[in-house]
């Protein structure tokens, strides 16, 4: 398969709107990234390895025109998130990883464990794989940041008029985790759900 129609179907698979956000990812004019997506004009080398990347492939799945499908992706993996009291990290592209293709999709990072009050499910270690996207609903693992400054992962509850929420640590034999109860009127809070944990052994 040609390197535009792989183009085509991984920005169909980002859904409305993908080849716009390409662009602005790659600090590229959108007409020039339409060229490249109906096989027009290529490429330029130099953009390869940041097309790849956003689309969580290898620059060799790109080029190999012998590969329909790619078994792996990539995914960033940010840092580290506590699973114990709150702490404040600072998230950012720190390497990228792979995973099966069917996790490597738009908004899915991974991040390492610190921490036990997540067990048995988490291990201090583990590296967890979070989705941005994903629907949370009660009772669901978290990767949560609050106020942009505290971080971690917990279970979340959510109370019944939508005003608070409650990060629970499934470990209730540690010291000091005490549930977390936040306010969402005087709060903001953002969380992802983490949706596998690959196990440190």
């Amino acid at each position: 398969m040609k390197i535009n129609k792989k183009l085509e179907l991984l920005l169909q698979e980002l859904g409305r709107g993908a080849q716009r956000r390409l662009a602005e990812y790659l600090g590229e004019n959108p007409v020039n990234v339409n060229r490249w997506v109906k096989g027009t004009r290529p490429i330029p080398q130099e953009k390869l390895k940041k097309v790849a990347n956003f689309f969580g492939v290898t620059v060799d799945y790109l080029l190999d025109e012998s590969k329909d499908t790619p078994t792996i992706r990539y995914i960033p993996m940010i840092g580290k998130a506590s699973c114990g009291v709150p702490t404040n990290y600072h998230y950012e592209d720190v390497e990228w990883i792979p995973v099966p293709a069917y996790l490597g999709r738009e908004g899915v990072y991974a991040i390492v464990a610190e921490g036990d009050s997540m067990l048995p499910k988490i291990h201090n270690g583990d590296e967890v794989i979070c989705d941005k996207n994903a629907q949370v609903n009660n009772g669901d693992i978290v990767h949560y940041t609050i106020d942009d400054e505290e971080s971690g992962i917990k279970k979340i509850k959510f109370s019944s008029d939508g005003e608070k929420i409650t990060l629970m640590p499934l470990n209730l034999d540690c010291e000091n985790y005490e549930p977390i109860i936040v306010d969402l009127n005087k709060h903001t809070v953002r969380f992802s759900k983490c949706i596998k944990v690959m196990a440190n052994l």
